[in-house]
């Protein structure tokens, strides 16, 4: 179902998109910019009850800046391109475990800082494809 602007029969503007789901209890909506059909500049998509994506939209897909919490409570926040973790970003679990720094294709990569909450440690180093080949501890 939709709700919002059209141009020339494509959503177009500002508007709402809701899918209804196979499990009829669930639900999965956007609301925000459209242009030609698609989800592009500043939306919210609602993944389920509790996962959701607030930031910027390129052809239907999530990138540029933005910020997406998950259903198990942790958040990411920083840079998008074709609905992957890439370029700055923040990382946070739900059990104080920090990661900032560079990603590539939905994985750590490049300079980092990891910081683990249960030791208060931080360490500072060097990833590629999300695993740690360089670090040193800086607190």
């Amino acid at each position: 179902m939709v709700n919002g602007e059209f141009f020339q029969n494509k959503k177009h503007g500002h508007g709402k998109l809701t899918i209804q789901l196979n499990d009829r209890s669930m639900q999965r909506y956007y609301i925000g910019q459209w242009r030609n059909d698609r989800m592009n500049g500043y939306g919210t998509l609602y993944v389920n009850q509790s996962a959701y994506y607030e930031g910027e939209f390129r052809d239907s897909k999530k990138s540029g800046w933005g910020k997406m919490y998950y259903e198990n409570g942790d958040m990411y926040e920083g840079e998008w391109y074709n609905n992957k973790r890439h370029g700055l970003g923040l990382f946070v679990t739900v059990n104080g475990d920090r990661y900032e720094g560079h990603w590539f294709e939905d994985n750590k990569h490049g300079h980092g800082q990891y910081y683990f909450g249960k030791q208060k440690r931080l360490f500072e180093g060097l990833w590629f494809n999300n695993m740690c080949k360089s670090a040193e501890q800086v607190s």
